[in-house]
């Protein structure tokens, strides 16, 4: 059998968010020898057999960096490049600098600019602090789907993986193009958590932007209180330029702490809870999946969040989890509260969880998608 030398393109990396951990699971799972080339790498190295930063600034990789690319590339001699990039990476794959490579995309999201009615749900400073209203939205919000396909045949890209359900409905069934779901990813884990009626904790990890719903769930927890006494709240926040803010609220709420270390085991803090939340404002708050949505889905933690893309990746309202509209403190508090005090739906949804983890979200899973991909794009064996 042989393993392809594959140099993974992301603009930039970490494998604490949810692209650098598809990245990083898929060459530590997918044999082969793997390569990152990226304009920096803040954590994970390990995971490679060697990382090659560019430098430059993240919204023009690789476009304007193309002549250190091709000297990288040249070195490594890849087998396959694997381009991990959002509804541009047609665009990107394209550049003459890959044209002597076989290419697999994966195209983890296609975000567009929010609709007149979701702009009351946070400020414009608040929405282009985050990923909501980046320019480079706005540049996919324009893009039209036949052209971004007829770039990637251009390009003679014939494949493309992708975790959110719009990019296969936009790219899906034109000539030329394989487009296939990736498995969002979730770890194996046989921790479990469990139900109590006593002090149950209710767990928030991600970054600390109100375009999250902090402010939303915050809104709601005196209701969940009021219903369930004793309820307990902790949010897992990773520093950002809201996080004063955030704390200022925070502080004045009972039952409510706040941790922005970076805890060691996040698996383990899941399992603690009683109900994980993600209250996301918007269709692609993140890029899709939400990673720690499927977390806490494989320790059986039930989850409440808003029905948008980047969560129904992962999550089948009223099959594996609850939805509820996003900035509606009302109803968020009342899916909280249901499933704090209602022992047979916590169960109910504490085991579908766990069974979408096994059935269809996993790395194995989402690793062997890849090789495939990587197989019939190079033409080699890979199992």
């Amino acid at each position: 059998m042989t393993e392809p030398r594959v140099a993974h393109l992301i603009a930039e990396f970490s494998a604490h968010e949810a692209m650098g951990r598809t990245v990083t699971e898929t060459a530590r799972r997918v044999p082969g020898e793997h390569h990152l080339v990226t304009t920096r790498a803040h954590d994970g190295r390990d995971a490679f057999a060697g990382v090659h930063e560019l430098g430059g600034g993240v919204a023009t990789f690789p476009l304007r960096r193309t002549a250190a690319l091709a000297g990288v590339l040249a070195r490594i001699r890849p087998d396959v490049v694997h381009l991990h990039a959002g509804a541009l990476g047609p665009v990107q794959a394209a550049m003459p600098v890959l044209r002597p490579y076989p290419v697999v995309l994966t195209a983890y999201a296609w975000p567009t600019v929010p609709g007149p009615a979701a702009w009351r749900r946070a400020t414009v400073a608040e929405m282009r602090a985050s990923n909501v209203l980046q320019p480079r939205v706005a540049l996919t919000t324009l893009l039209p789907p036949a052209l971004a396909a007829a770039a990637l045949r251009r390009a003679g890209v014939t494949t493309v993986l992708t975790p959110d359900p719009r990019v296969a409905g936009r790219l899906g069934g034109r000539p030329g193009l394989t487009v296939t779901r990736l498995p969002s990813g979730a770890p194996a884990d046989d921790r479990r958590a469990r139900f109590t009626a006593d002090r149950p904790t209710i767990v928030f990890a991600g970054r600390a932007e109100s375009v999250r719903g902090l402010d939303t769930l915050l809104a709601a927890f005196p209701a969940v209180r009021a219903r369930v006494p004793g309820a307990r709240l902790r949010l897992l926040l990773i520093p950002r330029p809201e996080l004063p803010a955030i704390l200022a609220r925070a502080g004045s709420a009972e039952g409510v702490e706040v941790v922005t270390e970076t805890v060691p085991d996040l698996l383990a803090e899941l399992a603690a809870a009683q109900v994980g939340t993600w209250p996301f404002k918007f269709d692609y708050t993140t890029s899709p999946p939400a990673m720690a949505v499927a977390e806490a889905m494989s320790v059986g933690l039930p989850v409440v969040a808003t029905d948008v893309a980047c969560v129904r990746a992962v999550l089948e309202p009223g099959v594996n989890g609850v939805a509820v509209p996003p900035a509606n403190p009302a109803a968020l508090a009342a899916a909280l509260a249901e499933l704090l005090t209602d022992e047979l739906a916590w169960r109910r949804y504490a085991q579908a969880g766990v069974r979408s983890v096994r059935d269809r979200l996993g790395w194995d899973r989402a690793a062997a998608v890849t090789a495939r991909a990587y197989g019939t794009t190079a033409a080699l064996p890979v199992g």
